[in-house]
């Protein structure tokens, strides 16, 4: 398929901002006030998870460095596999 010379990709983005221009309008009305509150109670509670996430992913790190890395054989798993062939047989 032949590309159109007059179509190139971009590379920008957008980025809007608003400014209100009535100071206390927000505080003022209190659906507005409300859905500000919770537009910042979901930005705080992303940011939470985020931080969850990541402390989460950290300790994994951690232990697979720490202990799971160096190790040769798995004690658990093979007492587990060897009840699993004595109740077999």
């Amino acid at each position: 398929m032949a590309k159109s010379p007059n179509i190139t990709p971009s590379s920008w983005s957008v980025r809007a901002t608003y400014n209100y221009k009535y100071p206390g309008w927000i505080e003022q009305n209190p659906f507005i006030s409300a859905i500000f509150e919770a537009a910042e109670q979901e930005a705080t509670k992303k940011n939470e998870q985020e931080v969850d996430v990541q402390n989460e992913l950290a300790w994994i790190d951690f232990v697979e460095n720490e202990f799971i890395k160096d190790m040769e054989t798995y004690p658990e798993a093979e007492s587990i596999i060897n009840n699993i062939i004595r109740k077999d047989n």
